[in-house]
C-alpha cells in the first residue's frame, strides 16, 4: 500500500516535465528564470563558493548569499568549489490533492541543476534550483560518491540576505516543545536576530517574502540566525552530541524556500511548499476522511472535566455518546475522546494506548459510533516518553486497525526522549520518528493529528494520512497564555506564518467564549462572530468543531457549522492586511463560505463578490450584533439573509476583535 518516494533523489519525475540537455558549464555563472520571466535567480561561484541572488521584476529581493555545507573531518564545502556542469528542464503538471486548499494543483517551475566538485578534496556537491512564478525553492545533494559512504554534517551555511528595512512576522528560534506555540511578533526585520521558520516580511515596495522549508525528511529542522541586520543564516537544531545530521550515501536536504508575492493572499494561496514535495506515496487513499470533528476537549481545558479517572472524568461511556449525538448533528466526521486511555494523566509515564479507563466502555462506544457513521479518534499522549510508543507503535496501530479506529492525535508535550537521550522535538531522530509513526499509521490505515511535533513542511502532498499538525498557539492558548489568551490580531497573522508550511490544528469554534466553569480567570479573546469567520480563514483538512454539545445548542451560531467542509475546490484570500484584517473565501462545490476578521480595532471592510459564479445567491450572514464588544458582550450574533450577485459588494462592519461569516448558496 505504502511505496515510499526515493528520499535520497534529487530529481524525481513529473509529469509534463521536459528535460534540456546537460551542458558544460565553466563559466560558474547560471541564470534561472520563472515561467512568467518575472523572478530571476542568479547562481555563480565566487571565490569558490556557490552564491545566489533573487530578483523580481528587477529589484533585488535576496542580494548575493552564500552557500554551503561542513561536513566533520572533510573541507568545508564554502569554498574551492568548480562548477563540472549545468542541466535544465521545465516541469509542468496538474495534480490533484487528497484533501487541500484546492482540488486542482499546478505546478509548473524551471528547474537547474549545477554540479560541482572541490577538486582539492575530490567531494561533490550538487545545487537544484526550482523558480516558481510565486517563489523559488533551492536544495543541496550529495552524490554517491566514493569516500562519502557515512558522514556527519557539522552546520548548513544557507544565507538569506534579506531587505533590513521590511516589516517582519516572526518567532524567535527555539529548541523546546513549545517553540512554535507562542505569539507572532511585528518588528523591522533588522531587529530580528532568531527565527523560527516559517519567516515572513513585507517589503518597503509591496512585495511579500515567505522564508521557509519544504520536504523535511531526514535532516533537522532548520532556524534562522541573523549575522547582521537582515541577514540571516541557517541553523540547524542539533543532536545531543552538537552535530546537526548523520547520513549515509546519496542524500537530497529539504528544500530552503521563498514564497513571494505581491499581496499577503497571494502567498496564502500559494502551492509552492508542497509543490516542492515528492506525489503521493500512497497506492489507496480512499480511507482517507477530511471532515470536522468534534470531542472530548475543550471541556478538559477550561477543566470542567478532567483527563485523570475519578468523579469528574471527561471521557465516559456517556459523554462520548453525547459527543458522537453532536458529530451527527453537525455533520462532522471523527468525535475524539482525549483521557479515554488509562493513565491518560497524573505522572503521564508508563502509557498503555490501548487499554480504556474503567469508566469508558470502548466496545460499546465504537459501536455506537459505527451505528451513526462516525469515526473515533484515539489521543496518543505520549508526554514525550517517546521510546516505548515508538517500541509498540505497529502493535498499538494493529490493534486500532481491527477495532476500526482510523484516526489518531498523537501528543509529545514538555519533553522528547528518544533514544534513551532527552533531546529537541525538532533535531534529526525528532523528525525521523515523526515520520516513522505517518509510515505506521499509513500501513494500518490510520490518519494523524500530529501535536507537539515538528512544523509541516509540505509533506502531506507524499503522506496524505499526515492530516493536521499544532505547532501553532491555538485554542488552548486562550487559557495557557493567561487572561488574556491570544490577542486579536493573532488570527490575522497566522494564515501568513504558521499556515504557510500547512495545515493546522488550531481548535477553532468555540461559540461560547466566555465559558469559565472552574472560574479559571481566562476567557478566549474574540466574539462569537469570529470564531465562525476563522472556518474559512484557516485551513485544516481535520477541522475540530471545539464547543461542547451544551455550549453549541444554545447558540446561534450552530446553525452555521453543520455540515462545513474540511476540503475545498477553491479558495480565495480577498481583502487582507497583516496583523489588521483578513477575508477569505472557499468554495465546496457551488456554495462559497465567507470569513472576515480583525485585529483589536473596529473596521469597516468593502468587499467584492466576483469570486460567485453567474446567477443569484442566498447569502446566510452571521456577523456581530450591533451591541457585541469583544471585551464587555462577545456573544450576540445577528444573523441575516440576503440576495446577492458576483457584481455586489458587501460592506462588513467589524467589531474589535470581531468578525463577519457568510454562506452563500445559489437561488
Amino acid at each position: 500500500m505504502v511505496g515510499k518516494p526515493n528520499r535520497r533523489a534529487v530529481l524525481g519525475t513529473a509529469l509534463g516535465a521536459v528535460l534540456a540537455t546537460t551542458v558544460a558549464a565553466t563559466s560558474g555563472h547560471v541564470t534561472v528564470r520563472s515561467p512568467n520571466s518575472l523572478l530571476r535567480v542568479a547562481v555563480r561561484v565566487v571565490n569558490g563558493r556557490l552564491r545566489y541572488e533573487v530578483k523580481r521584476r528587477g529589484r533585488v529581493l535576496v542580494a548575493s548569499s552564500g552557500l554551503g555545507l561542513d561536513l566533520a573531518g572533510r573541507p568545508s564545502l564554502t569554498s574551492g568549489l568548480v562548477v563540472e556542469s549545468v542541466e535544465r528542464r521545465t516541469i509542468d503538471e496538474t495534480w490533484r490533492p487528497v484533501w487541500g486548499s484546492d482540488a486542482l494543483v499546478r505546478n509548473h517551475a524551471r528547474e537547474c541543476v549545477l554540479r560541482t566538485v572541490q577538486p582539492s578534496s575530490g567531494l561533490r556537491l550538487n545545487l537544484v534550483v526550482r523558480v516558481f512564478d510565486d517563489g523559488v525553492g533551492f536544495r543541496y545533494h550529495l552524490p554517491a560518491q566514493a569516500g562519502l559512504d557515512a558522514y556527519t554534517v557539522t552546520a548548513e551555511r544557507t544565507e538569506f540576505a534579506l531587505p533590513p528595512t521590511a516589516t517582519s512576522w516572526s518567532l524567535a528560534a527555539g529548541t523546546d516543545w513549545n517553540a512554535d506555540e507562542r505569539h507572532y511578533r511585528q518588528a523591522p526585520l533588522s531587529d530580528v536576530r532568531t527565527a523560527q521558520t516559517p519567516l515572513t516580511l513585507a517589503t518597503s515596495d509591496g512585495q511579500h517574502v515567505v522564508v521557509h522549508e519544504a520536504a523535511l525528511i531526514d535532516y533537522p529542522s532548520m532556524t534562522l540566525a541573523a549575522t547582521r541586520p537582515g541577514t540571516f543564516a541557517s541553523e540547524l537544531i542539533s543532536l545531543p552530541d552538537g552535530t546537526k545530521a548523520r547520513l549515509s550515501g546519496e542524500f537530497s536536504t529539504p528544500w530552503r524556500t521563498l514564497t513571494i508575492g505581491d499581496r499577503p493572499g497571494d502567498l496564502a494561496e500559494s502551492h509552492l511548499i508542497e509543490n516542492l514535495n515528492e506525489p503521493c506515496a500512497l497506492a489507496d487513499t480512499s480511507w482517507i476522511t477530511p471532515g470536522t470533528y468534534v470531542g472530548v476537549w475543550w471541556e478538559l481545558q477550561r477543566r470542567h472535566t478532567t483527563w485523570t479517572a475519578g468523579p469528574r472524568h471527561g471521557a465516559t461511556t456517556e459523554r462520548a455518546k453525547q459527543y458522537i449525538d453532536l458529530a451527527k448533528e453537525a455533520g462532522a466526521r471523527h468525535v475524539l475522546a482525549e483521557g479515554w486511555n488509562t493513565n491518560a494523566g497524573g505522572q503521564w509515564s508508563g502509557q498503555d494506548f490501548l487499554t480504556p479507563q474503567p469508566d469508558f466502555d470502548l466496545a460499546e462506544v465504537l459501536r455506537y459510533a459505527r451505528a451513526n457513521d462516525i469515526g473515533f479518534t484515539a489521543h496518543n499522549e505520549t508526554r514525550g516518553f517517546v521510546d516505548y510508543y515508538e517500541q509498540h507503535l505497529d502493535t498499538i496501530f494493529a490493534r486500532y486497525a481491527q477495532l476500526g479506529i482510523h484516526a489518531i492525535k498523537t501528543g509529545y508535550a514538555i519533553r522528547f526522549e528518544l533514544g534513551g537521550a532527552n533531546r529537541s522535538h525538532f533535531d534529526q531522530e525528532a523528525v525521523r520518528h515523526y515520520q516513522r509513526v505517518v509510515d505506521a499509521a499509513a500501513r494500518h490505515r490510520i490518519m494523524i493529528i500530529a501535536h507537539e511535533a515538528i512544523k509541516p513542511t509540505g509533506l502531506a502532498r507524499t503522506y496524505p494520512n499526515l492530516m493536521t499538525g499544532e505547532g501553532v498557539a491555538g485554542m488552548e492558548q486562550h487559557h495557557y497564555m493567561g487572561p488574556l489568551g491570544n490577542p486579536p490580531e493573532q488570527a490575522t497573522i497566522l494564515p501568513f506564518t504558521r499556515f504557510m508550511g500547512g495545515p493546522a490544528d488550531y481548535t477553532p469554534g468555540v461559540l461560547n467564549v466566555t465559558w469559565d466553569p472552574a472560574r479559571l480567570g481566562t476567557r478566549v479573546q474574540t466574539t462569537s462572530a469570529a470564531q465562525l469567520a476563522l472556518y474559512s480563514v484557516f485551513f485544516s483538512p481535520l477541522q475540530m468543531l471545539a464547543d461542547t454539545p451544551e455550549n453549541y445548542r444554545s447558540h446561534p451560531g450552530f446553525a452555521y457549522l453543520k455540515d462545513m467542509p474540511a476540503s475545498w475546490d477553491e479558495t480565495r484570500f480577498l481583502d487582507c492586511v497583516i496583523g489588521d484584517h483578513a477575508v477569505a473565501a472557499r468554495r465546496k462545490g457551488d456554495v462559497w463560505y465567507l470569513g472576515a476578521i480583525t485585529d483589536e480595532q473596529d473596521r469597516t471592510l468593502r468587499v467584492p463578490l466576483r469570486f460567485l459564479g453567474s446567477g443569484r445567491y442566498s447569502a446566510e450572514i452571521y456577523r456581530d450584533a450591533a451591541d457585541t464588544s469583544w471585551q464587555h458582550n462577545p456573544l450576540p450574533i445577528d444573523v441575516e439573509t440576503k440576495t446577492v450577485r458576483s457584481s455586489s459588494v458587501l460592506t462588513l462592519r467589524l467589531v474589535a476583535g470581531g468578525g463577519t461569516a457568510i454562506r452563500f448558496r445559489r437561488e
